[in-house]
């Protein structure tokens, strides 16, 4: 059975019809256009194995409270959804107590570049920082506008998979 759901690609609003195949994966009509997609995470990484009717992509996700981050060939696309995500945490932006939320590498990696220092004010969306992975640039977003209180990396230096980068006040 399918499912259907309301999509922001960019500037412009889809709605995508997603049905299960049984070894094909997954069957996604946008438009009066249909693709057999087959998704296969790899490990408990961000990184996953697309295969779009049989051409395959090496492609990052990094959720964020209001959808999606996806990294395809370097090219970063912002995929929002109409209710937004949750944090893993509970909270809706992964935020503690104190109101702090740290950005932590969605990945294995070295860090390329770090775009703030501490007190620098950041934007909602903003880029923070760089992760270089298998030879792709994966930018990091701010999830929520803040005051940087500390930058715990430094450029060069080897990440793994929930390494703290940096914290927003």
């Amino acid at each position: 059975m399918a499912s259907k759901y309301r999509l922001r690609l960019g500037d412009a609003d889809h709605e995508v019809e997603v049905e299960p195949r049984d070894r094909d994966g997954y069957a996604i009509t946008d438009g009066g256009r249909t693709q057999t997609i087959s998704l296969e995470r790899i490990g408990d990484s961000a990184r996953y194995s697309v295969i779009v009717d049989g051409r395959p992509y090496d492609v990052f996700a990094e959720e964020t409270p209001l959808g999606f981050h996806i990294v395809i060939g370097g090219e970063t696309i912002l995929i929002g959804t109409q209710t937004g995500r949750r944090g893993r945490g509970g909270g809706a932006l992964d935020i503690d107590a104190g109101g702090e939320w740290v950005l932590k590498s969605p990945m294995a990696g070295v860090v390329r570049e770090i775009m703030v220092s501490a007190d620098d004010e950041v934007t909602e969306g903003q880029v923070l920082a760089v992760v270089e992975a298998m030879k792709m640039q994966n930018e990091l977003h701010a999830r929520r506008a803040g005051a940087v209180k500390a930058v715990y990396v430094s450029v060069g230096q080897r990440v793994d998979q929930g390494t703290p980068l940096l914290v927003l006040l």
